[in-house]
């Protein structure tokens, strides 16, 4: 359970205090990971990427407000230690046409796989988001086509936000939660894995007006899309065939890479403190949790219904 999130601008609105909706963001979406932030963005022609082993409390990021695109993540750490930073998100990708940056909620099953079919280099990036970023590489061009043959790729549960250099941003929808508002008078697209990650972020900014007025729009996005948002605020999108691998249990990021019991029951332990923190959100006391629990049903379960609860 990862947090993204981020923001795409068009036209000739400013916006005031634009790191502080940055980081504004990264604090809520810390609900969802706090062994790493990161966020990359684009200013004067180069892809900054800025990232470290913090929670975003801990975390100040500045950036000029004339950045119009800008993606970001919150880190609960599977594979790869977080002390680390090449395994923090975003990570940073090249390919002919263009230079990238991505980044991933969920867990990847078969990173290695891949990696040993397509005659990938291995790196000292250890997670298994990094296959990703190998993929797109491996095919030396960044569209849809090639995204939608990473999304194939890849088994295990995932979004992706993807930062190119020509100032587009690629949301890559699998069973991670992710919800985008359109502000159509500040001409600016805002994004996390929730909605209530985005209001509890916007709450003091000026674009909380707009919501309280009615003055923003929720963009669709399902399982299986790709969404373009080109920097003249123009949506294209397109699509790849989602397979739900949510039924193997080892796709379970908290169960991912952890055999010994007393481990695995700490690792559980810990999810479930982060489960029943956003369950308070959604009004659902610890209690009711447990009780979800006791009558069988999965944690996974409860996170899918918590996040695709109006």
């Amino acid at each position: 359970m990862c947090g993204l999130f981020g923001f795409s601008r068009y036209g000739d609105n400013n916006i005031r205090n634009l790191c502080d909706i940055t980081n504004a963001l990264a604090i809520e979406s810390s609900i969802r990971g706090t062994d790493a932030t990161g966020i990359a963005y684009n200013f004067r022609g180069h892809i900054n990427i800025i990232k470290d082993s913090k929670p975003a409390r801990k975390m100040d990021f500045k950036h000029n407000d004339n950045v119009t695109v800008l993606i970001g993540h919150t880190r609960h750490s599977t594979q790869g230690s977080e002390k680390k930073n090449c395994n923090n998100h975003p990570f940073y990708g090249k390919c002919k046409n263009t230079k990238f940056a991505l980044a991933h909620n969920g867990v990847l099953i078969n990173d290695m796989d891949l990696r040993y079919r397509y005659g990938l280099r291995k790196t000292k990036i250890e997670t298994d988001s990094y296959i990703a970023v190998q993929l797109l590489e491996h095919k030396k061009i960044l569209n849809f086509d090639s995204i939608k043959f990473m999304a194939e790729a890849v088994e295990g549960s995932f979004s992706f936000s993807i930062l190119d250099s020509e100032n587009n941003i690629w949301l890559v929808k699998g069973d991670s939660p992710l919800h985008i508002l359109k502000f159509p008078k500040r001409q600016m697209y805002i994004y996390a894995s929730t909605e209530e990650i985005l209001w509890k972020a916007l709450i003091d900014t000026e674009l909380f007006s707009d919501i309280k007025s009615g003055d923003y729009e929720s963009i669709d996005i399902t399982d299986g899309d790709i969404l373009k948002i080109k920097p003249t605020g123009k949506l294209v999108r397109g699509k790849f065939e989602f397979n739900d691998y949510s039924h193997l249990k080892y796709c379970n990021w908290w169960d991912y890479g952890v055999s010994d019991t007393s481990e695995k029951s700490a690792y559980t332990g810990i999810y479930l403190e982060d489960l029943k923190a956003v369950a308070a959100y959604q009004g659902y006391s610890p209690e009711d949790i447990d009780n979800m629990l006791s009558s069988g049903i999965s944690p996974y379960e409860i996170e899918e219904y918590l996040y695709s609860a109006e």
